[in-house]
């Protein structure tokens, strides 16, 4: 609002005030009111990016977490997304219709319906909020489009010599 040369602007419930000349008053209430706007926007993405992880398939946000936290937890953010990831592209290859399914291959990863992970940890928690992220398609392909992984500390077999290497991540290497 501009009332006798002043201009008062409310951003996020804070009261902002400049005194100055008309023009350069109505110049600072459109920065501050872009800067609302795109607080705004802000606001709305993220509750959107709340609702679509909460509408999750809760199956493959279990399954994705367990991977994650049984070849992961020791990992940052970064190779846990990765790890994540190297699911999510199986199935877009055709490994399998369903993140779960693609887990539980006879001699991929282990056995899931075993696994029995302290669902009370911090680890755990940030398994699950990097399988929520990554199916809701909030975070980028850090495998780099990866089909498979192994352990840096164990030597490459014949499989993976055969593979196409395409990045490594702290302890994993990521391959197609």
């Amino acid at each position: 609002m501009v009332a006798g040369g002043a201009a008062v602007v409310l951003v996020s419930g804070v009261a902002l005030a400049n005194v100055g000349r008309p023009a350069q008053d109505e110049r600072w209430v459109r920065s501050a009111q872009a800067a609302e706007a795109a607080l705004a926007q802000e606001q709305a993405r993220e509750t959107a990016a709340r609702a679509r992880r909460a509408a999750l398939d809760p199956r493959a946000v279990t399954c994705i977490a367990k991977v994650v936290h049984h070849e992961a937890a020791n990992q940052p953010r970064r190779g846990q997304i990765a790890v994540a990831h190297v699911l999510v592209n199986r199935v877009k290859k055709g490994f399998g219709d369903h993140v779960c399914k693609v887990a539980n291959q006879r001699g991929q990863f282990f056995r899931l319906a075993r696994y029995k992970p302290n669902r009370k940890s911090a680890e755990w928690a940030e398994a699950v909020e990097v399988a929520r992220t990554v199916l809701a398609g909030e975070a980028p392909d850090h495998s780099k489009g990866a089909l498979f992984y192994r352990a840096t500390w164990k030597p490459a077999n014949a499989f993976f010599r055969t593979r196409t290497r395409v990045t490594r991540l702290d302890d994993h290497v990521f391959y197609r």
